[in-house]
């Protein structure tokens, strides 16, 4: 499938125009998604002699499932769990943090999501109702295809590739470094966009 070019340009402009309002601080931007950590690190090149076979014993461990989200003021805000992330828990990551952005900042929040389907889902579509009305919390939908419109997908790879050891972790290891990653996030682990 692919996506709808219009739809994307149109999406690319409205982030933009969402951006420059973060940016004159009548907002907090927020990019938002999932992604998962398994106990091996995910593939790397390697080189080998000619004939020969390179091999790394793949262990299987609990796989960790991570919430994040990029907000406006260079903060990383994750959560891990060890199941399944549903509606529900996202829900409660949201609120967790329209809770902390209203406090701190007293701004609406505009949340960058793709099409998931427990963003999309019926029970989400309440809880975003209790979102908007509670916290000023408004979710944003790229159109589907275009994961470069969400800018915590570049977080997502340079964690994945770059930041983590080339190491069997276990579960509890794994979110223990996502912790890190996200304490010292703008700190010990920076990139530009």
């Amino acid at each position: 499938k692919k996506r709808d070019p219009i739809a994307f340009e149109q999406a690319t402009q409205q982030i933009e125009e969402l951006r420059e309002q973060a940016a004159r601080g009548e907002i907090i931007l927020g990019y938002v998604d999932e992604t998962g950590f398994s106990s091996t690190p995910d593939n790397r090149y390697a080189w080998t002699k000619i004939g020969d076979v390179h091999a790394v014993d793949a262990i299987r461990l609990k796989r960790v499932n991570v919430m994040g989200c990029l907000l406006s003021t260079g903060k990383l805000v994750t959560s891990c769990l060890q199941e399944s992330v549903t509606s529900t828990w996202f829900y409660a990551y949201l609120t967790g943090i329209a809770q902390q952005v209203k406090q701190t900042y007293n701004l609406p929040l505009v949340l960058i999501v793709d099409n998931a389907s427990i963003h999309r889902s019926k029970k989400m579509a309440d809880y975003r109702e209790l979102l908007k009305t509670n916290f000023s919390t408004n979710l944003y939908f790229i159109p589907a295809y275009s994961p470069e419109l969400n800018r915590i997908e570049m977080v997502w790879k340079q964690m994945k590739y770059y930041w983590r050891d080339f190491q069997v972790m276990t579960a509890d290891k794994i979110e223990q470094w996502v912790e890190k990653v996200s304490n010292q996030f703008g700190k010990e682990y920076m990139f530009t966009f």
